[in-house]
């Protein structure tokens, strides 16, 4: 693999690996919970106006998971393009804008609405994402 392959798939790697420690916490543990019981009490009665099928409680946890399997998969899909053909950047630049405006999306959304860890995990996968396209567009 040539160098802005290498970067690309660190990119999505980094992506992935943020992805499957998020599903993890997700799904194991108290680490995305609240750490105030009486607020899960009231979210696992509380339905949602679109629908009584579900509650807060689930309808937070299946938000976290999906989120989760999001940035899973589009992480290998940056690995697996790095990996087979990285020119598919070069030659498709709706691609390589869409790469672009999905990690700086994570990234927006971190400084919004998370904590330092994704924050700057998302900065340092946007930094060898920008990175590894410029390489690719010069050689």
């Amino acid at each position: 693999m040539n160098w802005p392959a290498t970067l690309i798939g660190l990119a999505g790697s980094l992506m992935t690996v943020l992805g499957s420690i998020h599903l993890l916490y997700t799904l194991r543990g108290q680490r995305l919970e609240p750490t105030d019981p009486a607020l899960i009490a009231a979210m696992r009665r509380t339905p949602m106006h679109i629908t009584r099928e579900t509650d807060m409680w689930r309808a937070w946890l299946g938000f976290n998971a999906s989120h989760s399997l999001g940035a899973i998969g589009f992480g290998t899909l940056l690995v697996g393009v790095a990996t087979s053909d990285a020119r598919l950047f070069a030659n498709h630049p709706l691609l390589a804008i869409w790469a672009l405006l999905m990690v700086a999306g994570y990234l927006w959304i971190a400084r919004t609405c998370w904590f330092s860890v994704p924050r700057r995990g998302l900065l340092i996968a946007l930094c060898l994402l920008v990175t590894g396209l410029l390489a690719l567009l010069l050689s």
